[in-house]
């Protein structure tokens, strides 16, 4: 008998050693197992996290949650960690992931919007919306200005029917935006919801248009309004498509993405336009743009100073040029302006060349 225990015994104690071997590695790299306000080095990060895969992969449910524990004193402060936490306790206990997002959120990670997005994600997931709302109003109230958190807050609500508060969340923040910028951010989704969801085109055509008012110089917006028209009936809906191109074209943006605008202009009436005459207006107006454009520079050309302003904002017209072009090549609803037209519209259409004359 003395014997038989002494080999059991032998038994557990070589397991443990074997365990200890495989662990001490990581243990050893562990330099700092204390919490600290101080960034840990990139190499012990590095060494929580293959600990903590090892663990995951090799230990059991006790062993992880207890590596887990003491991995969160040093690295209390780093959301990736009790992400991690959570994600693991997805497979074993709906409660271990709530108790983890709670300390996370509401302890240390109080101002970070990612462990809250997940959290409310998860709460949504089991159904419980009033706390997935509560999660993400809590951490709007604590960092207020977070697109990230005002558009999942939308969509939380648009998820579950509540079109109309979805709607109020972008309109106040249309409302308390900061610069025009963040103003014609939140006026984008708001159109696109309007159409997409409500069905509403003359709404999202409002909401688009007020927010040209305020910013004028916007090139998405504009794109916007005119993929919002191109989204409708072509035929029907022509004069409303034509009023777009105009309100891109008399603005007050860059006279080169102005061109861009005129030349679809152009390209639309050429093949969906019902009158030849607004075709011809089209096309003379464009050519007035282009002989403006010449004009300034040749302007620039005999020596006369372009005001600072103006330099700057003629740098950033070929990104806003290539950006119409892009957003609208982007969406498949949209008017598919592809390569195929290479219109030369700085000389008068010379059919000739196309139409070569009957042989005698």
């Amino acid at each position: 008998m003395r014997h038989r225990i002494i080999e059991v015994r032998q038994e557990i104690y070589n397991h443990n050693e074997n365990e200890v071997s495989r662990r001490w590695a990581f243990e050893e790299g562990i330099k700092r197992p204390y919490f600290h306000v101080k960034p840990l080095e990139k190499a012990q990060l590095k060494n929580w996290k293959d600990y903590l895969d090892f663990e995951i992969e090799n230990g059991t449910l006790e062993r992880v949650v207890v590596l887990f524990e003491r991995c969160l004193v040093a690295c209390a402060l780093y959301e990736d960690f009790w992400i991690k936490y959570a994600k693991y306790m997805e497979n074993h206990s709906n409660e271990g992931v709530r108790h983890v997002f709670s300390r996370a959120c509401t302890v240390h990670l109080s101002k970070k919007p990612m462990v809250h997005l997940l959290w409310a994600a998860f709460e949504e997931q089991q159904g419980n919306i009033n706390e997935a709302r509560r999660i993400l109003k809590t951490l709007e109230d604590s960092v207020p200005g977070l697109a990230m958190v005002r558009l999942r807050r939308v969509s939380l609500e648009r998820r579950h029917g509540n079109i109309d508060e979805a709607e109020f969340l972008l309109q106040d923040a249309i409302k308390n935006s900061k610069t025009p910028n963040e103003s014609s951010f939140y006026a984008v989704k708001l159109a696109r919801l309007l159409f997409k969801v409500e069905k509403s085109l003359p709404k999202a055509r409002k909401v688009l248009v007020e927010a040209i008012d305020i910013d004028k110089e916007s090139t998405k917006l504009y794109l916007n309004l005119l993929e919002l028209e191109y989204n409708s009936d072509l035929k029907l809906n022509e004069e409303n498509i034509l009023n777009a191109f105009d309100i891109a074209i008399s603005s007050s943006m860059p006279i080169e993405t102005r061109i861009a605008f005129s030349q679809r202009k152009v390209e639309f009436l050429e093949d969906f336009g019902s009158d030849v005459k607004k075709l011809m207006v089209a096309y003379d107006d464009h050519q007035q743009l282009l002989r403006d454009q010449e004009s300034s520079k040749r302007k620039a050309e005999i020596g006369l100073e372009e005001p600072e302003e103006k330099k700057q904002r003629n740098d950033t017209t070929l990104e806003s040029t290539q950006l119409m072009s892009g957003d609208l090549q982007a969406n498949q609803a949209a008017y598919n302006y592809n390569a195929w037209y290479q219109y030369n519209y700085q000389t008068p259409w010379n059919y000739g060349q196309y139409y070569p004359p009957p042989p005698t």
